[in-house]
């Protein structure tokens, strides 16, 4: 079940800077090529049906790229203490009280170097990855690269899994910065009131999954255990990533800026298919790889997300299991 929020916020946040590539009028706008979530700049049918599996914020229809009025009042009245992503240097204020969990929340940001709107979205990553039962992950994006600047994390793949969600969720359009809450609940700009609502829904949920882990010298030894039906074929990935690294952008929108980025996201390995209906059993080896793209500090995270029912589509992320 999806996180709901009021009509009057969704109004509001639509008015809010995200820089985005929709169908025909956002692809003049940021004048550049059409490119709609289904690929190709073809037309496509909303997969939502009466409003079921509606995103919580829909894509905007006329994206933008200028910073929004300082003062909400006469547009969004009785919204004055609201919390949003800003074209601003000004960090979001921190997060504090989202509880604990055993598994961490993983939450998604699709995010460019070349995207003067995602600075303020990035730092939010920073301050997630220092709340316990948490886990940000940053993936780049490479749709922006023609504006000036080529972004040194961007992967074609990282683009694709974002389209698939966006399918998923019935949007006509990708847009930076976007959040995804546990592979379900999507946001546009979301403040910390908002991002932190939809991070304890999650960690307040029933556990679908047990999960057993073992280290060895060589080796996690992972068993997942089903705990009820999961509804279909489940995917586990390896994701590399690093923990932080600071770049300096010498083009495009953010030119001459010093932008630190938080969980980069590297590479995104399946590892299996799995049905759910008995354990499964991985023996990773996670860091015995020589390949010159994983510095020594890369991370590994195994996720367990479900299929979309008919679809090799992304769905509701089961388990984040941290390995190191």
């Amino acid at each position: 079940m999806r996180f709901p929020v009021p009509a009057l916020l969704c109004a509001a946040l639509m008015a809010l800077p995200v820089c985005a590539l929709a169908d025909g009028l956002g692809a003049q706008a940021a004048g550049g090529p059409e490119r709609d979530a289904g690929g190709g700049g073809r037309d496509r049918a909303t997969s939502a049906k009466g409003g079921e599996g509606a995103p919580v914020i829909s894509a905007p229809s006329a994206p933008g790229r200028a910073a929004p009025p300082t003062d909400l009042s006469s547009s969004a009245e009785g919204l004055a203490g609201f919390n949003s992503f800003a074209a601003t240097d000004m960090p979001p204020p921190a997060l504090d009280g989202l509880g604990l969990s055993a598994m961490p929340v993983v939450v998604e940001l699709f995010t460019s170097q070349g995207c003067s709107s995602c600075p303020p979205a990035d730092a939010m990553m920073s301050m997630l990855a220092g709340q316990r039962g948490v886990l940000p992950l940053s993936f780049h994006v490479d749709y922006w690269d023609y504006l000036g600047w080529a972004d040194s994390f961007a992967r074609p793949e990282f683009s694709a899994r974002q389209e698939a969600y966006a399918r998923v969720a019935g949007e006509r359009s990708v847009y930076t910065p976007q959040l995804i809450v546990a592979g379900t609940d999507t946001a546009v700009a979301p403040g910390p009131a908002q991002i932190k609502g939809l991070i304890e829904t999650h960690q307040m949920a029933p556990a679908l999954l047990n999960v057993q882990r073992s280290k060895k010298a060589d080796a996690d030894l992972i068993e997942l255990m089903p705990l009820s039906d999961l509804g279909g074929e489940v995917e586990v990935s390896l994701i590399r990533f690093l923990p932080e690294r600071s770049v300096e952008v010498r083009g495009g929108e953010n030119d001459g800026r010093s932008i630190t980025y938080t969980n980069v996201v590297l590479a995104m390995e399946r590892l299996a298919k799995w049905d759910g209906a008995a354990p499964l059993r991985l023996n990773v080896r996670a860091g015995e790889v020589s390949d010159d793209r994983f510095p020594d500090d890369t991370r590994h995270v195994i996720l367990v997300q479900q299929d979309q029912p008919g679809g090799d589509l992304p769905g509701s992320i089961l388990a984040a299991i941290v390995l190191d």
